[in-house]
This record gives structure tokens, sequence and C-alpha cells, in this order.
């Protein structure tokens, strides 16, 4: 990922530099591949920008003290002889392996995900998705790596020029070095500041990443001076680093905050090896071993290359690789990098045809072939996945327009009727299922475990009818499935949209009224996104019966009053706790006839083990329900799923019981007995709709009376939450005064 010649301030070779990238890329490889338990091995990273900073910066100061100016043609030609050609090449059979192994409904992204690759902007593309690095909410893009590579070539793309900018006059090395201080603490205090905020952004964007190459920079103007003058510290410092960088990449994880403050220790120690590597008794004597040194020379394609290794591998193999087949997976990304390395990357740097062009044709040809790529993934990224003409009477129900895709239901319409039982279960209303979606008792998930349908207990009453027999062959995918596969992703409620889902950093809710606004009766929701996704069907009731809606949600924020970890900040989610406090006092002024509470038993983790179970999770949630005025009703959270149903989908039209979520899975986390407990300490209304989400004793299907059930790992899509109207209001009527 670095400049290839490895030489240092003075512009010698430096073979300690060369075993450093080797360092750096084997932890990459080895964390990408889940081995050798470096849960933090993605701090190689860190390490090849402040490479990159001390090898770039030392290369244009050199030459801008021995000539007075940079010719930006010919650093640009350079750059585009040493990165261009593999990474294209990487690009482009990445690309044609994704349009037959990934899911068709991916397809699109996926090619979208390779043109900002190749235009090197993937950083920018992936700072605004969903998820971040380490979890995403779909198949990991094969094209996710490229990110660095962006941060990398932006910095290309302005550093040349402003150290023209600030050396023009005397002194022009120390000018350099104060505008690099002054970037590197600027940058740093934002990256700081930002992961705390907004950490995707702070993870992908150049400027939170500008003080690593910063300071790798400093090193290029200062460092060998540095270590004339003190070579005894300076080599144990490079020791010492040396121990760091292995230290973070086996002791930190993804679970932190990250760069923030803690990119600091990995960065410092990169320096520090950099500094002292080349000392006679630094740690060069062990990075100039021939193994480092060789994983340094492959160290671009090999990076260029592992990752696709493992991110398609899944897909080509049906299942997540075991260590075995990881290891081979490590082999192969070495041979491929060998191969990149001798045949793309090397002749195209060193051979004589590319270097007698001139730069400004070197730079125009590798402008070309960058717009060529670009505008072939772009196409691709316009078809459809071949999905386009599946349910395709689901376009409204797709953008959120009132449709009634669901079936008639008025006011004139009866609602149905719940099955009494003396259990533990009263109140669950359930609906007889479909028969196209239906699965067969050990029906295969694709991917996840094996069905095990004895090994979770069903909650639900078997209504009557009984479920229709389960089909002996292969199930189709109804060709009149709502919402379509093109849509079911973005299927969702309008809440987000709105501001009625509140994002990360609210701590006050809006004013999110739906419905009749004068209406005599109020119905509150309250909850995270599991309780916005019932807002389609709660909105359905509130137009039938002319009721009020308040709205009170917030994304990751389970309404209890244990604290919580939040997943993309990284830390205890605070704001979740003034939430919740300010819900109360929202409660407590508007006097909601009815308030319904529903959360995600996953999402949000608590921050402390003995609150994480589902008699602790139900005395939390019964302490703020205690708390709430009127009537309450919980709803009981939705099966989980734990793998992209529509791309699953679109992968198996043939046979939809392919994507049905084993019981084991879809049950996991004690689902229903936090609601239970607090149900049964507080009196609230007990509301469980397992039996319809999941309906019968085997896995949960996909596909349920011609609906797509989930829109992603966990989420109802808007068309199916809707068509639980009648099923919620005939639930609610205890508490709505309906009979």
């Amino acid at each position: 990922m670095a400049e290839g010649s490895a030489e240092g301030g003075s512009g010698g070779f430096r073979p300690d530099v060369e075993g450093l990238r080797g360092v750096a890329v084997l932890v990459v490889v080895l964390f990408h591949a889940g081995l050798a338990g470096l849960g933090g091995g993605f701090i190689g990273v860190d390490v090849f920008f402040v490479i990159s900073g001390f090898l770039i910066t030392g290369l244009l100061v050199r030459e801008h003290a021995r000539t007075g100016t940079i010719r930006l043609s010919a650093f640009y030609a350079r750059r585009v002889r040493r990165l261009l050609p593999a990474a294209l090449a990487a690009l482009i059979v990445t690309l044609a392996a994704s349009m037959v192994l990934v899911a068709p409904l991916d397809r699109p992204s996926v090619a979208a995900d390779a043109s900002a690759a190749a235009l090197s902007v993937a950083n920018l593309r992936f700072a605004v998705a969903s998820g971040d690095y380490f979890s995403t909410l779909t198949t990991p893009s094969p094209f996710l790596h490229y990110w660095s590579l962006g941060v990398e070539e932006q910095f290309y793309l302005v550093w040349p020029a402003l150290i023209l900018l600030v050396a023009r006059g005397a002194s022009p090395v120390r000018r350099v070095g104060v505008a690099l201080v002054a970037l590197s603490l600027v940058t740093f205090v934002a990256s700081a500041w930002l992961t705390d905020v907004a950490p995707n952004w702070a993870f992908y964007a150049l400027p939170t990443r500008a003080w690593q190459l910063g300071l790798g920079g400093l090193l290029a103007i200062s460092g060998s001076r540095l270590a004339a003058r003190w070579p005894r510290a300076t080599a144990a410092g490079g020791w010492a680093g040396l121990v760091a960088i292995v230290g973070v990449a086996l002791g930190y994880s993804s679970a932190m905050p990250y760069p923030g403050i803690a990119a600091a220790v990995p960065t410092t120690a990169a320096a520090a090896v950099l500094l002292g590597g080349g000392s006679r008794y630094g740690p060069g004597t062990l990075l100039g071993v021939a193994p480092l040194r060789f994983l340094g020379r492959i160290s671009y394609s090999l990076y260029l290359w592992h990752w696709p290794v493992f991110a398609l591998a899944p897909l080509a193999l049906g299942e997540t690789p075991g260590i075995l087949v990881s290891l081979g997976l490590v082999a192969i990304s070495l041979l491929l990098a060998t191969i990149s390395w001798a045949v793309i990357e090397t002749p195209f740097r060193q051979g004589t045809g590319s270097a007698r062009l001139r730069p400004g044709r070197t730079v125009s040809r590798g402008l070309a072939a960058i717009a060529a790529v670009a505008l072939v993934a772009s196409g691709l990224s316009l078809t459809t996945g071949g999905i386009e003409t599946v349910g395709a009477s689901s376009g409204a129900a797709s953008t959120g327009a009132q449709d009634d895709s669901a079936g008639t239901w008025d006011a004139a319409t009866p609602l149905p009727e719940i099955p009494s039982s003396d259990g533990p279960d009263d109140g669950i209303a359930v609906a007889a299922p479909g028969t196209p979606g239906w699965p067969a008792p050990d029906a295969p998930s694709t991917p996840g475990p094996g069905t095990d349908p004895s090994s979770v207990p069903t909650p639900a009453v078997t209504a009557s009818p009984p479920p229709t027999a389960p089909p002996s062959g292969p199930v189709p995918l109804p060709p009149d499935v709502t919402p379509s596969l093109s849509h079911a992703r973005s299927d969702a409620d309008h809440l987000l949209a709105d501001g009625c889902l509140a994002v990360e950093s609210a701590t006050q809710p809006a004013s999110c009224v739906y419905g009749q606004p004068d209406a005599a009766f109020t119905v509150a929701l309250v909850g995270d996104s599991h309780a916005s996704q019932w807002f389609p069907a709660v909105e359905r009731i509130a137009l039938r019966e002319g009721w009020r809606i308040v709205v009170l949600t917030k994304v990751s924020c389970p309404f209890t009053d244990a604290p919580v970890f939040n997943l993309a900040l990284k830390r205890e989610y605070r704001e979740c706790a003034a939430w919740n406090a300010a819900v109360l006092d929202r409660l407590g002024s508007i006097r909601a006839d009815l308030t319904l509470i529903s959360s995600s038993r996953t999402a949000a983790p608590p921050m402390h083990d003995e609150d994480g179970t589902p008699t602790a999770r139900g005395r939390a949630l019964a302490r703020m329900v205690a708390r709430v005025p009127g009537r309450v009703a919980l709803i009981v959270d939705t099966p989980f799923v734990g793998f992209d149903i529509p791309g699953c989908l679109s992968s198996h039209v043939d046979d939809v019981r392919q994507c049905a979520i084993p019981r084991s899975t879809a049950f996991t986390g004690g689902l229903g007995r936090a609601e239970r407990l607090a149900a049964s300490a507080t009196g609230a209304l007990l509301v469980d709709l397992t039996g319809n989400v999941c309906p019968g004793n085997g896995a949960c299907a996909a596909v349920v009376a011609d609906h797509v059930v989930y829109r992603d790992l966990g989420h109802l899509t808007r068309t199916f939450a809707r068509s639980l109207a009648p099923v919620l209001a005939a639930a609610l009527a205890p508490c709505t005064g309906k009979p």
C-alpha cells in the first residue's frame, strides 16, 4: 500500500521499512482470515498510513530541495505506474467474480462499490453506508478494502500541492515541518471528536486519518537527525514500537471506538519503528529477515487480492470457512499476490516501455483506464440484478404510500377471534400461515446452522384452522410477492425519513404526531427501531379507529433503565439514557390512553453482564413501565434472523425454503421472556405476535402469505407489518375498549 522504493528520509533503501510493511500486511490478512487471535489486526492499515506519509513526504521534500520545485506530472505518473495496474486488475477480476457469486439483489450495489473504488472514493461511499467497517448489515463488499487506497490516493492528490504552497520562501523544510505539526494536531483532535459522534466518518475520511500520514511525514523531515543524535534511545524505542504493534494487534478488538485516541498507540508505535529501525541496534535486524521482506515486497498486491478472496469464498462455498479452509484462503491470497507482483506490479513500475512514456501521457492513459472501468461498473450498478419482475405489484408498498396491499380491512370488518389460553401466553394473537412460504420442519437456512425445531419451544398458541401441511417439493417465490425483492430492503416505515425515529445523537423527542390530531383516544409508540417497525400496523389501526399516535422512538435505544452499549458508537449509549428520561417526561405530559412498548433484545447489549439475562432485562423494563401513566401494552420482540433475507431470496427464487430461519437462531436471547416478566410484574398487557411472524413449529419462513417477512437482519417489511394490523388490533382490544 505504500511507496515501493522503501527509501528513508535521506533517500537510501531501508530494508527495515520493507519488513515493517510485511508485518503490517500480515496482521491485516490474519485478522480478515480470523486466525492467530489477532482481534486488532486492522491496525496494520494505521501502520501503512505512517509508512506512506514517511516515504511520500521524503520523496517530495528531497525533490524540492534538489530542484526548488516538484514536478507534479512526474509525481503522478509514478503513482499511476506504481498503483494503478495492479489495483485495476484486481478490481476487474473481483467485479467479474462478484457478478457470479453475489446474490442478484446485491450485484448493483457491489458494482457501485467497484465504480467508487476505481474513482478512489470508496472510503466516502462506505462512510455514508449503514454499518461500519467491522459490521455490515448485508454481505461485506468485496471492495471494502479499497477504502484505505482511497484515503492514500486522496492524500497523494493534495499533498504535493500543499508542500509547494508552504515551502515557498526561506527555510522550506522548516515550513513544511510546521505545517505538518499543525495539520497532525488539528486532524488528531478531529479524529478523536468524530469517533465519538460519527464513527463511520472518523474511520473512513482522509481528514481524520491525515495525522497518521502527517506523523510519517515529520519523520521523513527530522527522523534521520534524531536517530543520529540518539541512536541507542531511538533503537530501544523501535523495539518497543514493534512490540506495541504486535500487542495492539492481539489486544485490540472491533468492539472499541476506532480510530480516535486508540489509534495513537499503533500510529506512534509505527513511527518509533521507523525512527529506530535503521539503527545498528534497532529492530531492523528482525525486520530485515527474508520472509518479512518478501511479504513487504508483495504487500500492495497481497492487500489488493486477499480481501476479495475472503469476502467471496463463503458465497462460493455456501458456508463460513473453518480454520483449515481459512489457511487455504491465505495460501491462495499469497499465490495471487505473488503472481500480481511479478506479472503486473513490477513490470509496470520498472518496465522500460512505461518509463519511456512522457509523464503527461502516462497520467492521461491512467485516467482513461480509470474512466473505462468506472463506466462499466456504473453500468452494471444500474441493473436490477435480474429480479425486477418479481413482485411487480409492490411498488406503492415500498414507498410508504397508504395502500391497502394487506387486504381490505375497514371499520365494518370484524376483528379476528383470539384463541383463549390459561397458560403464560395469554394475549397471543395468531393467524394461519399461507402455504407459499411455509417451510418444512427441517428446512435448511442459507447461511446458518441446520434447523433444530426441538431446540427451542415455540411460545405461540396455535389458532384454528391449523397450519396447512408443509409442501413436499421446492416452494418457488410467489410471482406476486409483496414487496418485490427489488424494493424489500427499502420497504420500511417512514419514521426515520420523517425524523421520528431519532438518530444516535438525539436526547429529546421531536413532536411526532400521526393519525387524527384531535382524537379522543391517544396511543404512544415507545422503544427502538423494533417499535417503529410496528408503526405501519398501528397507523392502519389508527386510521380505522380514529386514534391519535404520538411516536417516541430512537435507534438502538431499548426502553430500559439499565445502561446499554451502542454498537455503532462503540461506547456506553449515554444518549439513550437521556432519551428514555425525556420520554418518561413526555409520557407524563401527554397522558396517553395506551402506550405501546417494544425493543430489540440484541441491538443494544448491556454494559454489564449481569444486566443481560432475560430476567434482568425484564426487571429493568418493569421498572420503566411502572413509571408510565395509563394503560401499557408490551409487544414481544420479533424473531432474530441473522442474515439478509431479501438477498437470500434473490438467490433462491426457485425454493424460498432455503431462506428459512432455524428456530435455534430465531428464538435466541430468550425471546419474549423479558416482556412476559415485565407484564406479570406491572399488569401490562402482553402482545405476542410471534405465531404470526413465525407460524408453526418448524423453521421461520422468509415468505408468509405472499409477503416478504423481513427487510434486513431483524426488521419486518412495512408491507408484512401492515398486514398484521387486524391481529394486533384484536390483541390490543382489552386496552382499547373493543369487543
